[in-house]
């Protein structure tokens, strides 16, 4: 069984947005309301700080390093009373072994909404698909947020709408190696690293700002959270990514003991 921690977080709220979300490097602006389980993660002022996928009515999942949030925007500076759902967080849980001093690894965490969402076209869950004992190197995935668009970009370098862009998954070994990340932090099985080759146009999340906790979606299915990476949109430093299917007995232990201690 899987400690579940349950300190009050400061006042949060959860915002869930329609249409395009965030900023990537290399990103396009994506269909409106096409990825109705996008969640904006802001803090108290309204300034974005993470991403966050809905897998449930009352759970978001994001990363661990994302502490104080806010949830789901669409376009960030239009008004959508129609489309929004605002949630303050009731609790949140991050992976039991996650020590942000020490490490990357296990960066992975639920939030607990205060109140269940309304699951409609244009706020909706993103399913957890049947774990994968892999997601082989070549795979082509996407990923999504509201984060900086250019490396090192201030406030106004966000985006005002969700974007995508098309990355590749890069095998650990290459991850590893003395060119990319020198095991410095040891890419392990509990990652993903995921990137652009020399044909194609710089693309990545952008984790130091406003797109960690995002989704990598692979063939349809999530398969990662937006973690972290030195810089944005480096080559040889590519975005690296929760890998959800080591943490989905966590996760699904996690939202069925809430259910039975709050139901």
């Amino acid at each position: 069984m899987f400690p579940v921690f349950t300190d009050p977080l400061p006042c949060i709220l959860l915002y869930f947005l329609q249409g395009d979300c965030a900023e990537i490097i290399g990103g396009k602006e994506v269909v409106p309301h096409s990825l109705p389980y996008m969640a904006r993660l802001e803090n108290i002022e309204g300034d974005l700080v993470c991403g966050g996928i809905l897998i449930n009515e009352s759970w978001v999942l994001t990363a661990a390093h994302c502490e104080t949030v806010n949830l789901g925007v669409h376009s960030v500076n239009e008004i959508e009373k129609d489309y929004r759902q605002d949630r303050d967080v009731k609790k949140h849980v991050p992976y039991p072994y996650y020590n942000a001093a020490e490490s990357h690894h296990h960066d992975i965490m639920l939030l607990q909404l205060r109140e269940p969402v309304k699951l409609t076209k244009t706020v909706d869950i993103m399913r957890l698909p049947n774990p994968v004992w892999d997601v082989p190197a070549g795979t082509k995935c996407f990923v999504a947020g509201w984060g900086l668009t250019i490396e090192n970009g201030n406030k106004s370098a966000l985006s005002d709408v969700l974007l995508s862009v098309n990355i590749t998954v890069i095998n650990r070994s290459k991850c590893n190696s003395g060119e990319y990340y020198n095991f410095n932090p040891i890419i392990d099985g509990g990652m993903l690293c995921a990137g652009y080759d020399g044909n194609q146009q710089p693309a990545d999340a952008c984790q130091v700002r406003g797109d960690s906790g995002g989704p990598l979606v692979c063939g349809g299915e999530l398969r990662g959270v937006v973690s972290f990476g030195y810089g944005c949109g480096h080559k040889t430093k590519p975005g690296v990514y929760t890998f959800i299917s080591k943490y989905q007995d966590w996760i699904n232990t996690t939202i069925q003991t809430r259910y039975v201690q709050f139901s």
